[in-house]
């Protein structure tokens, strides 16, 4: 047993539980203003949204409950020792944690869906996904019917062979699901846009794709530190369970953020939609009576498109970021699965 008490471990959980709490409600509310600003109802991505919120709302329950049982172990009952030894009384917590791993994962199987188009493809990960839920709800159930004076009973066999498995199970899954995501939109940016642009860092997907890779390696290093904390049975599993489920909600919403960025970098240069057609250049000349006559020049790009009622017809050569009409469509396909 690691030296680190429960007692000791619930209250190291619950500060670093608060402190990414307070950064989730900074990034929601940044996810929600990415999600609506400057889009009509119909524009707006419910299903986003709604994912969104349903995971705050879930990461709140979860601090809430925590919160309860630190008020309930230190302040009102008569021995803290005696009341953490009880494990069964995380029965909701454990819920909501599944709960949690449950969508994040069918979020990221959908994202990868809408890319491939394919069922087959994402297959694998539907499959790892029902058995998450399977082990899950297991693995919630066996904890619930432990023995409540010894939380060394968590370790056991009746519990961890379950417990185990549903880590597993999701880890297994969320590489998959992330691989085939960020596979998908490196190699479709790729064929758009050239490899030599992805990977000279001006590709304006590339970001996104950086950032899947980089929640996925945060959220991938929570459960393997997760299950080793559980398999040395070490009490640390009690701070990395709640570390998990902030952790989850907030890479959710780092990734949206980051795509809504992509956007508002796209639409930047429509404010000034000549920008890209003139721009003016103007030279003094001073005289020996001190007169100054300034003199405008404005120089025309020429357009690749030779019929004016064509060129009307094209936002996008009115567009003043740097994007070509083949990063507009990965950008678009991008947003559409993020």
């Amino acid at each position: 047993m690691a030296g680190i008490t429960v007692k000791e471990a619930i209250i190291v959980a619950i500060i670093i539980e608060s402190i990414l709490y307070g950064l989730l409600i900074f990034l929601f509310g940044v996810t929600v203003l990415a999600l609506t600003y400057q889009r009509t109802s119909a524009e707006i991505s419910r299903l986003m949204l709604g994912t969104a919120c349903l995971l705050f709302i879930l990461g709140t329950m979860r601090l809430v409950v925590d919160a309860n049982h630190l008020w309930q172990g230190f302040i009102t009952s008569g021995d803290p020792d005696l009341f953490f030894q009880n494990v069964t009384k995380y029965t909701l917590k454990n819920s909501l944690y599944v709960i949690e791993t449950v969508v994040g994962d069918a979020i990221i199987i959908y994202r990868g869906y809408v890319l491939w188009r394919r069922i087959d493809i994402v297959i694998i990960p539907i499959i790892g996904w029902i058995a998450t839920v399977v082990t899950g709800a297991h693995a919630v159930w066996s904890i619930s019917q432990l023995s409540t004076s010894n939380a060394d009973v968590l370790y056991g066999r009746q519990a961890a062979q379950w417990v185990v498995s549903f880590y597993s199970t999701a880890l297994a899954t969320n590489w998959v699901a992330t691989g085939l995501l960020t596979l998908k939109l490196w190699a479709g940016h790729r064929n758009e846009v050239g490899l030599q642009r992805f990977l000279t860092g001006k590709s304006l997907v590339r970001p996104v794709v950086v950032v899947i890779m980089e929640c996925g390696a945060v959220y991938s290093l929570t459960l393997i530190a997760m299950l080793l904390t559980y398999v040395y049975a070490s009490n640390g599993v009690y701070i990395m369970i709640d570390v998990i489920g902030q952790v989850i909600p907030i890479t959710f919403c780092v990734i949206i953020v980051r795509t809504a960025m992509l956007r508002f970098e796209r639409d930047r240069g429509r404010v000034l939609p000549l920008s890209t057609l003139t721009y003016p250049r103007s030279h003094q000349i001073s005289t020996p009576n001190s007169m100054r006559i300034q003199v405008n020049h404005v120089r025309v790009v020429e357009s690749d498109l030779h019929d004016p009622s064509e060129l009307s017809q094209r936002g996008d050569t009115w567009d003043g970021s740097i994007m070509d009409t083949k990063s507009e469509l990965a950008i678009t396909n991008t947003g559409r699965a993020v």
